[in-house]
């Protein structure tokens, strides 16, 4: 006796959903399918096969989108960071006396954003690591299609700079 056509379960399994929580640490599938207790021999198939489950791919962006809002990122925020770090003045930090991290407080705010990390060296003098200039431009490059000529096939835009006479 039929009882009607069965409805589609909305609802991840407790596997998937854990799953689910572990993709959004790193978003590396094959990791986080080993995490959620798939076997690492089968854990890149499984992720594949998890990542194109729609109700799995609905769950992610979902959650994505709550965390996303939640820690306030938007586009126009993660390209203002990258266009600082891209474009950031290393004559801004020229003549300042930087020995000791709060020293950065006193850069201007759009070489601070660009700091990447400090340290120690060998000697204990204190250094700054700012941002990879080259990897920011290339990013923003990216993001706004600069490597796409008018034949769209894909080809580097190529742009001559005449310096001088």
């Amino acid at each position: 006796m039929a009882t009607g056509p069965r409805k589609m379960s909305t609802e991840l399994t407790p596997k998937q959903m854990r799953f689910v929580q572990e993709y959004l640490i790193d978003s590396n599938g094959k990791q986080a399918a080993i995490r959620a207790g798939y076997s690492p021999k089968t854990a890149e198939a499984q992720a594949s096969r998890l990542l194109s489950n729609a109700k799995v791919k609905a769950v992610v962006s979902s959650r994505t989108k709550k965390l996303m809002s939640k820690l306030d990122v938007t586009v126009e925020r993660i390209l203002t960071e990258r266009a600082r770090m891209a474009f950031y003045d290393p004559g801004d930090i020229a003549g300042q006396r930087i020995t000791k991290p709060q020293d950065i407080a006193a850069l201007p705010e759009d070489v601070r954003r660009a700091v990447a990390g400090w340290g120690y060296d060998k000697k204990g003098k204190f250094t700054l690591r700012l941002a990879d200039k080259n990897a920011s431009l290339t990013a923003l490059e990216k993001h706004l299609n600069m490597y796409r000529d008018d034949a769209g096939d894909g080809s580097p835009l190529h742009i001559h700079l005449h310096l001088g006479d």
